[in-house]
């Protein structure tokens, strides 16, 4: 019998010496993603679709951004951006379709590189830390079909420390 009241003291210990810092929320904001809105080129305040869009990533061409896999039409975006490093670089295709054993038939692909500084901040004991993005800068590699006609930050000095918002437009 004190084996039982034991073990069910110490379960007791146990069950009321969590704290509630001890559990993160999932509403705790945790590190952002860049959110890139599309826009027309001649009429900025006009919202313009890119049909068939697929987002990969450039240095593993077989990973595809989950929500961008080539059969959606798309006004915005939300990337992920690497927090180990100070650069992240993705192919936008515009018009994408493939052949049924993966070989690119139609598609007008853009490189795109993404530069930052990171900055990791406490966010609580419970969630740890949450990297932000400092002085972004998006680059499109010039080619001789560029639909992407230009990507400019919102504010000066963009930063990336939240998903309320849209931190670039890219024209086209």
């Amino acid at each position: 019998m004190n084996k039982y009241i034991t073990i069910l003291l110490v379960l007791s210990c146990i069950a009321f010496s969590c704290e509630r810092d001890d559990i993160c929320p999932e509403s705790t904001p945790t590190t952002p993603r860049l959110i890139i809105d599309f826009l027309d080129l001649q009429n900025e305040d006009i919202v313009k679709s890119a049909a068939n869009f697929r987002v990969e990533v450039t240095d593993n061409p077989e990973m595809v951004i989950e929500d961008y896999q080539g059969d959606t039409t798309v006004s915005n975006i939300i990337l992920p951006l690497k927090t180990s490093e100070n650069e992240t670089s993705f192919v936008f295709y515009k018009d994408y379709e493939e052949d049924t054993d993966g070989t690119v038939i139609n598609g007008n692909p853009d490189s795109v590189i993404i530069t930052y500084e990171t900055e990791e901040i406490y966010v609580s004991r419970a969630c740890g830390y949450k990297t932000i993005f400092k002085n972004v800068t998006i680059a499109v590699e010039n080619d001789t079909d560029n639909w992407i006609n230009l990507i400019e930050p919102v504010n000066v000095n963009q930063s990336i420390e939240d998903e309320s918002t849209t931190h670039f437009n890219l024209l086209h």
